[in-house]
This record gives structure tokens, sequence and C-alpha cells, in this order.
């Protein structure tokens, strides 16, 4: 239905609650073009709460003198997206100087929710994110091992998404690879797993082991991810890290069981593996130690699943003094 407005700024369509997409609270300190609305009643419609152009007040936030629920409308959605990202990025770069690896980790997670939902319109300011962990990073190189030892309380796609760009970017840098390069991992990385936002929710979180059909629906997350990033005009070789990160060396992976992938593919999938097994809440199994989990992927290794070559980088990319390395290479 064609939505109306009048002057005072109602959004008078009947079906205009289809039309509108609901703002977090903790997201508002970042928006000044975007308009926000608020529900006038149930069949009147929508009012503008806060014009364009103009912003909320920290004390209004913070005390929660605000209507129960602000909305932007789709038409919007580019600005409210643009603005958001860009507030974060901000927030990161200030959280990275703070010295506390936890509000990183909370502001990137924040970050990548947004980017999986919504990868075509954030993939600049994604490219941003990646540039301020860099800087940081030349400042400080134990920001991305502060990163990979804040282990997230719960599980989701985004926080997944972090841990692996996390490890990745730890991997890339141990191997020496070029700055851009590394970044590309990093990106190719934290977008490994957009295509499950086209997977039902209630299958992803399943608290139980997912039936042969429901375990065939999520298969279907790395073609829709291929297909989502190629929508997005990204490079190819970071399409098919999404396409293809549980293809296996023994063709017994999927989509296609291709034995063959590209090295971005194959470092992004092991490391995937790696996250999935050790991540502290996982709604289908019990967290694994890091010992446990380089041990049970070691035996996949020797039944050829994975390749050596990158499986002893990953370990000795966790840190030559690590307990887990040295306890690791002793053991074996």
């Amino acid at each position: 239905m064609r939505q109306q407005g009048d002057d005072n700024g109602r959004v008078t369509t009947g079906h205009v609650l289809h039309n509108m997409i609901r703002v977090k609270n903790a997201h508002l300190e970042y928006l000044y073009e975007t308009p926000l609305y608020y529900e006038a009643g149930k069949g009147t419609g929508f009012e503008v709460y806060k014009p364009s152009f103009s912003i909320i007040e920290r004390s209004r936030i913070s005390n929660n003198r605000l209507p129960s629920c602000l909305y932007v409308h789709a038409k919007d959605k580019a600005t409210w997206l643009r603005e958001l990202q860009k507030g974060l990025n901000i927030r990161l770069r200030s959280d990275l100087k703070s010295d506390n690896p936890a509000m990183v980790k909370s502001t990137l997670v924040t970050l990548a929710d947004e980017i999986i939902k919504e990868p075509g319109e954030c993939i600049e300011n994604t490219v941003t994110t990646l540039d301020i962990i860099f800087d940081e990073y030349l400042r400080n190189r134990s920001v991305i091992d502060s990163l990979v030892h804040v282990i997230a309380k719960d599980y989701s796609t985004a926080v997944h998404s972090v841990n692996v760009m996390a490890l990745t970017l730890r991997f890339s840098l141990f191997c020496n690879m070029e700055e851009a390069e590394a970044k590309k991992m990093g990106l190719a990385a934290l977008l490994h797993d957009v295509g499950k936002v086209k997977v039902n929710n209630r299958i992803l979180k399943a608290s139980r082991k997912l039936t042969n059909a429901e375990f065939e629906t999520i298969k279907k997350h790395t073609i829709f991810g291929y297909e989502m990033l190629t929508a997005c005009n990204l490079p190819e070789d970071i399409c098919l890290c999404a396409l293809n990160h549980h293809e296996r060396a023994d063709g017994s992976g999927y989509p296609n069981g291709a034995a063959e992938v590209s090295p971005e593919a194959e470092i992004i999938g092991f490391i995937d593996c790696y996250e999935a097994l050790t991540c502290n809440e996982r709604p289908y199994r019990n967290a694994e130690s890091p010992f446990d989990a380089l041990s049970r992927i070691k035996g996949e290794l020797f039944g050829g699943k994975f390749k050596g070559d990158v499986f002893e980088k990953f370990v000795l990319s966790l840190g030559k003094d690590s307990p887990v390395v040295s306890g690791f290479f002793a053991h074996y």
C-alpha cells in the first residue's frame, strides 16, 4: 500500500508498520540525519518523534524518557545504517584506546550484526572498521591478541564472525601477509557466514541435534552468502570464502564436495571449524578446550579433511609461549 503523510509528519498508511524498522535505544545517539517515528496509536499510523538533522538528548536516552519503541522508515534505511555504522566506528576507535578488549569486542559484535543483516548497505564502512583495527594494531601489537582472548558469553552469527575475524587477522599477521591482503582476509572472515541471515533463526538456535532436513537447510547458507556478496560487487575471492569455507580437502564438505578451494577459503574454513569447537556457548554442543579442539582437528587432518601446513601455522599463530601450543606439540 502506498505511504501517505500529512503536514504534521503523521504517517497514515494503514499497513505502514510493514515499512517501519525498530531502532534499539543504544543506537539512538548516533542518529542525526535520520528521522525517527513513534506509533501514535493502533490504526492511526506513526508520527515524527525526531525530525531529520536533530538529535535526542543523551539524558533523555540514559533516563529512558522515550516512547516505548522508536522506528526508522524503510525509505531512510540507507541513511540510518550509514549513520549507525559511522557512529559505531567512532566508538570502536575510542574503545581500542581504552585498553578494554571486552568493550572492543562488544562494539565489533554490534557492527557485525548490522553488516550481516545488510552487507550491501554497509560494505564501505566495514572496510573502515578493518582500517581502524589495523591503525591501532600498528600502534599496539597486542590489540588483536586481546580480541582473540575475550570470549563472548552468547552464541550468534555476529559473535562467531567477529571471533573468526580476530583469529584470521592474527593468523594473517603471523604469516607476514601484506597489510592489504590481511585486511582482505579479515573482511572475508567477518562476512563468511553472512548467508545465515537467510536461514530460519529457529534452526540456527536449535538446542538439539538438527534433523537431516534442517542440516540440509543450514548448508544452503554458503550459497546464500556467495550470492549476497556477489550482488555487493565484492572481489570474487571474498565471495568464494563464503561459498567454500565448509569444503574439505577429501571432498567430504559442502556445498559442492570440492576438494580444491582457494587458499583464503581453506584458511577461513579451518579457523571457522576451530572457533565453532571452542566457542563458549553453542546451542547444540558444549565448548571444547583449545587443546581438545586441536586434537580433534588433527585427527581430521590425518583423515584428509585439512592440509597440514595451515594446521601447523595456525597452532603456532596462537603464540609461541602459549601453554596450548607447547603442550600440544609436546603431546604430539
